[in-house]
C-alpha cells in the first residue's frame, strides 16, 4: 500500500469541507467545539489554506484513493518569536487507521518543510496523545509537552523538530 501526501487543489475543498465535519465530530467528545444553528461545525480557517501562503493543505492518499486530510500553517513560536510549522489539523477516515497512513503522511510532510513544529492535542482524547508522543518521540527524542497553559486553550502542545 502506497501513501501519498498531494498538495490539496481548489478542486479538493469540498471534499475536505465535507470530511472536516466528521472530524470536528469525533473531536466535539474532547472539547468546546460547538455546531451552528444549521447543525455543522464550523472551521473558520479552512479557506485561507487555499488564499495564504503560509498555509498548506494536503490530501492523503492510499494507493489511488483519497483517505484524509492534512492542514499545515506557519507560525510562531511564542517561546522566542521563531518560525515554527504547526500540523493544524489531521484526519483519516476511520476504515483506514490502524494502517499507519498517518504516520507515513507526517514522515513526509516534516521532510517538506525541516525544522521546528508543533502539534495540539485536546486532554482526554488518549488515542490521538498516545500517537502523537510514539510518532514524535521517534522523530526528535529531545521533544517537548507542554500541559493545557489555560481553560481558554486547553491542549497539550508537543514541540519538536524535524
Amino acid at each position: 500500500m502506497t501513501v501519498r501526501l498531494v498538495p490539496a487543489a481548489a478542486n479538493h475543498q469540498r471534499w475536505i469541507r465535507d470530511k472536516l465535519q466528521s472530524y470536528l465530530a469525533e473531536l466535539s467528545r474532547f472539547g468546546p467545539i460547538g455546531q451552528n444553528p444549521e447543525g455543522t461545525y464550523e472551521y473558520p480557517y479552512l479557506d485561507h489554506y487555499w488564499r495564504e501562503p503560509d498555509r498548506h493543505p494536503f490530501v492523503i492518499h492510499l494507493d489511488n484513493a483519497a483517505v484524509g486530510f492534512l492542514l499545515v500553517r506557519k507560525d510562531m513560536n511564542p517561546v522566542d518569536g521563531s518560525d515554527l510549522m504547526e500540523i493544524a489539523e489531521l484526519y483519516i477516515l476511520p476504515a483506514f487507521r490502524q494502517h499507519s497512513v498517518a504516520t507515513r503522511a507526517i514522515k513526509e510532510v516534516v521532510s517538506y518543510f525541516p525544522g521546528n513544529w508543533r502539534a495540539a492535542v485536546l486532554p482526554n482524547n488518549d488515542v490521538a496523545y498516545s500517537f502523537w508522543q510514539q510518532l514524535i518521540s521517534a522523530l526528535d527524542p529531545a521533544f517537548t509537552v507542554t500541559a493545557p497553559a489555560s481553560s481558554r486553550n486547553p491542549q497539550f502542545v508537543f514541540t519538536f523538530q524535524a
